[in-house]
């Protein structure tokens, strides 16, 4: 709280809290786990003075009406989520942040970043086929929409996996549940 209300003293808020805020509407998925940490953004962002007006929806709604709806989309969508496909950083960057990705529907660049020069280093970035000149490009990728500081990322919360005794179970590491693939019984 202190980092946030320091940066809004450096925006000219001299208390640290916003003054004179819209209502900003912030749509949320209503599982248990996901309503409940958008309600710990949500009370974040009130104590920094921002008027949120909060909608914990089912999920297929938040995506299908809300937030993955450029022309509907609330101010604040916190519980979206991307996953890598495979061991890439075009995987996580490419769909989220390039401009040429901002469609009308099934959009995943939430905060429609459209900024030319990031968008030109990607294209140039996604025909590189060298292994170090990709993570080099890619990197240099990442300071570029770090320093824009399009989104907040945040890694999911741990999820207790169980599994029997007779049971050698394997978590994909890319979505977090059981990959039935190499899954086998003892």
């Amino acid at each position: 709280m202190a980092l946030a209300a320091s940066y809004l003293k450096k925006a000219g808020y001299p208390s640290g809290k916003i003054t004179n805020s819209p209502k900003l509407l912030m749509v949320s998925d209503n599982a248990t786990y996901q309503q409940k940490a958008s309600e710990v953004a949500l009370n974040q962002l009130t104590k920094l003075g921002f008027k949120v007006q909060f909608r914990g929806i089912a999920r297929s709604a938040m995506y299908t009406q809300f937030c993955n709806v450029p022309a509907k989309q609330p101010a604040i969508c916190p519980s979206v989520g991307w996953l890598k496909d495979f061991p890439d950083p075009e995987t996580l960057l490419d769909p989220t942040f390039n401009g040429k990705n901002i469609i009308p529907s099934n959009n995943s660049n939430w905060p429609q970043l459209n900024d030319p020069k990031i968008n030109a280093a990607m294209a140039k970035a996604e025909v590189l086929q060298d292994p170090a000149q990709r993570a080099d490009a890619w990197g240099k990728i990442d300071d570029m929409v770090t320093a824009d500081a399009p989104g907040v990322p945040w890694l999911w919360d741990t999820q207790p996996q169980l599994q029997a005794s007779n049971v050698n179970g394997v978590i994909n590491k890319f979505n977090a549940t059981w990959d039935f693939s190499f899954t086998s019984l003892k």
